[in-house]
């Protein structure tokens, strides 16, 4: 069998070149299994390098043997030993040289390593960071550089310049329709200061968030118009209750003057009567649609209707709120002390004191009738009343002896639609 030595120089130059590849894969294999701390096979990788630099150092020596005709005399020697001895060890390097590269790969897919953090890490949706206490990055993922980029137009660098522009506004909105929270804790590695950044992705909390605030906003409005109506209510009713009776009376004016001139040509002296009964009931029917554009006064008012039920008013106190739920409140209040006074008590006198400050208005109802012979059961009008107070917010109490007194909370700003 021919020697090393005596092989073709194409053929040396083949068995360098093997031989160096091997010696380069089993650098990269001896780092790879000392990083794994496999230090067995790491020394078994250390021997296969020798080997191969070995029979590289061998095909060295053969070049400048060729070139200068001279050697060292282990090299010569090993030139002397047949090619295909050569082989044989290269094809046992080569597969050891594969075992132990596909015995890495086996162990990192089984085992947790720097790497394998890292990658899942940076597969995460949320931002991570770690840092030192002069800002230098000592982990961080994908995400939390894309973050810093959308934040500060750069890429992540210093992690305490981070923390510093969010740490006034930890929830921030991103271009992407994304939207982030950062919560920063500091913890302690080697007996050193070390701070954690993290970027919570809250983008379907922010948006129901969002959407939120706009239903609030929404209902709020709405409940301004309600409040609005209800302030309104009552004045379009009453705007549309004369509006209807200014057109019955324009029909009835409109009969009229059709019936006025058919009883003018051929009308009996009857019929010119009932005409002119007419005309007069009409006429007052006007007087009193005039009367409504003239402004009322409360105390005059209660005063003309207690004379007309036979009763007199003592004022002790007169309200003076203008808010008109008040004024509406009292009114219904004082004409059903009225009512019963003189219904049921047979009074001739009743006293009204009225107590008013910025938050209600207090107003006591007496009178000199018989007090009732029982606890008085709430019913028709009072219980009426005491619905209207309650759900304006106000307050109704009734005493039977020594005298009956009705006594009435109204609060100011109360709810309109109560009324």
């Amino acid at each position: 069998m021919t020697a090393l030595g005596l092989l073709p120089i194409p053929m040396q130059n083949f068995v360098c070149l093997w031989a160096l590849l091997l010696c380069l894969g089993q650098i990269a294999e001896t780092v790879l299994l000392w990083r794994q701390k496999r230090y067995g096979l790491c020394a078994a990788t250390v021997l296969c390098f020798a080997c191969s630099y070995f029979i590289l150092q061998v095909c060295r020596a053969g070049t400048e043997w060729r070139l200068h005709g001279q050697g060292e005399p282990v090299a010569m020697a090993a030139l002397k030993l047949p090619g295909g001895l050569y082989l044989a060890i290269f094809l046992l390097l080569t597969a050891l040289c594969v075992l132990l590269y596909r015995s890495v790969v086996a162990w990192r897919t089984e085992h947790v390593t720097s790497a394998s953090i890292k990658e899942s890490v940076d597969g995460l949706p949320a931002g991570v960071c770690y840092y030192l206490e002069d800002g230098r990055c000592i982990f961080s993922n994908h995400r939390m550089n894309d973050i810093c980029f959308s934040l500060m137009g750069c890429s992540l660098q210093n992690g305490a310049a981070l923390y510093a522009h969010v740490c006034d506004n930890p929830i921030c909105a991103l271009p992407d329709r994304t939207a982030v929270s950062f919560r920063h804790r500091l913890l302690t590695y080697g007996g050193a200061p070390l701070h954690e950044l993290i970027a919570d992705d809250i983008t379907e909390l922010y948006e129901k968030n969002r959407l939120l605030r706009a239903d609030n906003e929404r209902s709020r409005q709405l409940s301004d118009s309600m409040r609005a109506y209800g302030e309104t209510i009552s004045d379009t009713v009453r705007r549309q209750e004369i509006l209807q009776a200014k057109a019955n009376i324009h029909d009835e004016m409109n009969r009229m003057i059709l019936a006025t001139g058919k009883s003018v040509q051929d009308g009996t002296r009857a019929e010119r009567g009932d005409i002119l009964r007419m005309w007069q009931s009409q006429a007052l029917l006007l007087c009193k649609e005039a009367d409504t554009h003239k402004s009322s006064n409360t105390v005059s008012d209660l005063n003309a209707l207690a004379a007309v039920i036979g009763l007199r008013l003592i004022w002790q106190g007169v309200p003076d709120s203008g808010d008109p739920a008040v004024l509406t409140l009292f009114l219904a209040a004082a004409r059903e002390a009225m009512a019963n006074a003189a219904k049921h008590a047979g009074a001739s006198v009743l006293t009204i004191c009225a107590e008013e400050d910025e938050a209600a208005l207090s107003v006591r109802f007496t009178n000199d009738g018989t007090p009732p012979a029982r606890p008085v059961a709430e019913s028709g009008g009072l219980a009426t009343l005491r619905r209207r107070l309650e759900a304006a917010g106000g307050r109704m109490d009734i005493r039977s002896q020594p005298v009956f007194c009705l006594a009435v909370t109204i609060p100011k700003g109360g709810t309109p639609h109560a009324v």
